[in-house]
């Protein structure tokens, strides 16, 4: 059932992503690494997840002694006052001037990872270029970044990771804001975009007990997220809230 709904979604499968597992000391790493270059070329460059960056937010926090830190326990519905919201309007001022300074920086660099990074930047700006075309459908969510969701996860018990694994589980509402998502995210750019989630570490491990995730999705404008919605006893839709 997994597999047939990321099909629906993306028009590929799952088969093709491959994961690979590392637990260190201060966090838990998983690597998701696109199995071939089609999948690589119909994707939006996963800033979260790539290289040395590729770290999900939530691991296990150890004090300068060595000691483990007590995490509060919260549902994740609780704490989106608590994801720093970034404006909805995105500067175009001098975008085109940002472009070809990146691409100066990504003819001259040669490490393939802060290469990539680069070249993922540049795609995004050159997305905003069509943002007001599109503001309608983006506008309707809230902003939130890498860093307001390492805060939570080092203050909470809580972690982020891909959305597949929730993705047999989710309400038609999750499945359906999901899809429109990325069918405007292709009319975009043609490509894909990434799901994550913010769950309880426990929501990982337990596939059959009860799970309140919050649903981000990469946004295609810049390296930031957009809040989809969250559960509680239902899927909430936040542009409803």
């Amino acid at each position: 059932m997994k597999k047939q709904i990321f099909k629906f979604l993306t028009g590929l499968n799952l088969d093709d992503f491959t994961e690979i597992i590392n637990t260190e000391k201060n966090s838990q790493s998983i690597y998701i690494e696109k199995g071939s270059n089609e999948l690589y070329d119909n994707f939006l460059f996963d800033f979260s997840n790539y290289g040395d960056g590729a770290i999900y937010r939530g691991g296990t926090i150890y004090d300068d002694n060595g000691k483990v830190l007590e995490k509060i326990q919260i549902k994740p519905i609780d704490i989106l006052n608590e994801l720093e919201v970034t404006p909805n309007i995105l500067s175009l001022q001098n975008i085109n001037d940002k472009i070809e300074i990146l691409k100066i920086k990504e003819s001259i660099i040669t490490q393939k990872y802060a290469k990539r990074e680069i070249s993922g930047l540049i795609e995004r700006l050159e997305n905003r270029k069509k943002y007001n075309d599109f503001k309608e459908f983006f506008c309707q969510f809230q902003n939130t970044t890498e860093e307001a969701i390492a805060k939570i996860t080092e203050k909470y018990t809580l972690v982020m990771k891909d959305a597949d694994l929730f993705v047999p589980e989710f309400p038609i509402d999750a499945v359906n804001i999901m899809q429109k998502y990325s069918e405007k995210t292709k009319e975009v750019c043609g490509k894909n975009v990434e799901f994550y989630v913010i769950a309880t570490s426990d929501s990982f491990k337990d596939v059959s007990g009860k799970r309140d995730p919050i649903l981000l999705a990469q946004s295609p404008f810049g390296f930031f997220y957009q809040i989809l919605g969250a559960w509680d006893k239902e899927m909430l839709y936040l542009p409803e809230l």
